[in-house]
């Protein structure tokens, strides 16, 4: 089962792992034998992704079954990086912009109020968004030059295949749910076989085994001032794959947990350190960036199984593909129509998903706001025609791509949010009981600065001092503990920070009988105290820093 679930995510992002690799052959004249090379190693990249993702080496991954890629937004870049020093080129310019990847996931802790599930849920809608007109595309038939496109054999044999899709998942049960993806994407086929699509090209040309006959081109080492703006572009488009990478991963957190209750953003980070390392491997190789996907996820959620030995089958998988080439050939062979039916499906499940990974922190009015302007941004910039005499050709695979359009909108408004000069006081405390009377003396005193109403006064005490006694029975001697409280409308946001990981709080259970209850049980009631106190209570773990954070109003 496992290795039928592997298949079935490896065919729905088999075709963009080449993605690029095709493109640069077309577009730039390389030899085929050395686009077979880019094809090869950005499949086994692709391998060594998943499996590290999966089972999370260290602090190295996310140790949840995701994939990775070509990403869309490296196209522009990578071709002008070819044309203008060849493959060289464009294995140091991988090389270069790896690094950010690395920077952004080290400091995502400082970023933990601005990289919120609000950005990471809009990344994934705006993903669903230009995932439908990529599917309506090869629902018609993939090619306008091909005879079959736009027929009326297509559009049947994609509306079978949307329909066994959802009908399974709405009416089926767990048993059934498992084989959905199977049951549907088998039916296409053989609908696709019924009025003459399935061709099997790729198969029957492709040798069982075999090796690319391209070599390694090398690194490029004589770097010039001219290659600096195309550099900079390289950074800026890894930026925007590790702010997307963000939301995928925390958006298989949101599917894969049986019980998911927040981001677990330490995860977030292994993840993404993971997505530097693949990038940082495509350059050494000489193939171009990578990124992660959420293109599959959905199985997940259509399936139910998130087991790791999906993944470690889907990499098993790629790497036979690029041993043997009659699998990616029949992977290829895939009828356009029936790809199209399937990622019109996971376009809606990649909606709802989104929806749901905004709403697990809450909907306000400034994060609804923040959603739907960056939607909105990233629906302008895909259709390509705003103001497209004005945007610079060098920008254009930002600005005219609506999720790094879009997920930058999200990125920047939650980044205004946050520095807005609001009253606030930052101070620390040493880790240890007699501090709670200082803690005391300096929420007296910022009853003014704060304009703190006696009923927020008192709210405000009680939730910093349970926090507190909680906090400090992890922290080693000599420690302190960094309160941050700011005055947010008609709200107080207090987060304390300790250099020690502590016990997860947000998920403390009242002991069903309170005179039978251990010591431990007793020790505990303080939190279902501040439980009860404030609102939004929130405990992250990430970089050996532990911050809990909530709400207080009147």
């Amino acid at each position: 089962m496992s290795l039928f679930l592997g298949f079935t995510h490896v065919v729905l992002i088999f075709d963009a792992i080449v993605f690029i690799p095709n493109i640069i052959g077309k577009a730039t004249g390389l030899p085929p034998e050395q686009v077979e090379y880019l094809a090869f190693t950005s499949i086994i990249i692709a391998a060594v992704a998943v499996l590290v993702q999966t089972l999370r080496i260290g602090t190295i991954g996310c140790g949840y079954v995701i994939f990775a890629g070509s990403y869309s937004a490296f196209l522009a870049c990578s071709l002008d990086a070819v044309n203008m020093g060849g493959l060289p080129l464009l294995a140091t310019m991988g090389i270069l912009c790896a690094p950010m990847v690395f920077l952004y996931a080290y400091f995502l802790r400082f970023l933990r109020h601005i990289v919120t599930p609000v950005v990471g849920g809009t990344v994934i809608m705006l993903v669903a968004i230009g995932l439908i007109p990529i599917g309506i595309d090869l629902w018609m038939g993939g090619a306008s030059s091909l005879p079959s496109f736009g027929s009326s054999a297509c559009y049947l044999t994609g509306t079978v295949t949307i329909a066994t899709l959802m009908i399974l998942m709405i009416t089926g049960n767990k048993t059934i749910r498992l084989w959905t993806p199977i049951i549907g994407m088998g039916i296409g086929y053989v609908t696709a076989w019924s009025f003459g699509l399935l061709e099997l090209t790729h198969f029957n040309s492709a040798p069982l085994f075999g090796l690319p006959q391209g070599h390694w081109p090398g690194i490029a080492l004589d770097l010039e001032i001219k290659h600096l703006p195309l550099a900079a572009v390289f950074m800026m488009v890894a930026l925007v794959s590790a702010i997307e990478g963000t939301g995928n991963i925390m958006l298989v957190q949101q599917v894969s947990e049986r019980n998911f209750h927040k981001v677990r953003y330490d995860r977030v980070q292994g993840g993404l350190f993971c997505d530097g390392l693949a990038k940082m491997l495509a350059g050494l190789v000489g193939t171009a960036p990578n990124s992660t996907y959420c293109d599959n996820i959905p199985l997940i959620e259509m399936t139910g199984v998130s087991s790791r030995r999906i993944g470690i089958c889907g990499a098993a998988i790629l790497l036979c593909a690029a041993f043997m080439p009659k699998i990616g050939g029949f992977i290829l062979d895939m009828p356009p129509p029936v790809v199209g039916g399937v990622l019109i499906v996971i376009a809606a499940m990649l909606f709802y998903a989104g929806i749901s990974l905004v709403q697990s922190s809450g909907m306000t009015f400034q994060k609804g706001l923040i959603m739907g302007f960056s939607l909105c941004v990233g629906l302008v910039a895909e259709s390509g025609i705003f103001f497209p005499d004005l945007i610079p050709i060098y920008l254009q695979p930002l600005l005219e791509n609506g999720v790094a359009a879009g997920g930058f909108s999200a990125f920047f408004l939650n980044t205004l949010v946050h520095v807005m000069p609001k009253a606030r006081r930052v101070f620390s405390i040493p880790a240890e009981v007699a501090g709670l009377t200082e803690l005391m003396n300096i929420l007296e005193q910022s009853i003014k600065k704060l304009k703190l109403t006696d009923r927020e006064y008192g709210k405000l005490q009680l939730a910093c001092e349970e926090a507190f006694l909680h906090m400090i029975s992890y922290e080693n001697e000599g420690g302190e503990i960094i309160f941050k409280i700011n005055r947010d409308e008609d709200v107080l946001f207090v987060e304390l920070i300790s250099g020690e990981a502590i016990e997860d709080i947000d998920q403390i259970v009242r002991p069903p009988r309170s005179l039978d209850a251990s010591t431990d049980e007793m020790s505990k009631l303080g939190l279902l105290v501040l439980q009860n106190t404030v609102m939004d209570l929130r405990h992250i773990q990430i970089s050996g820093y532990a911050y809990i954070s909530f709400f207080i109003s009147a």
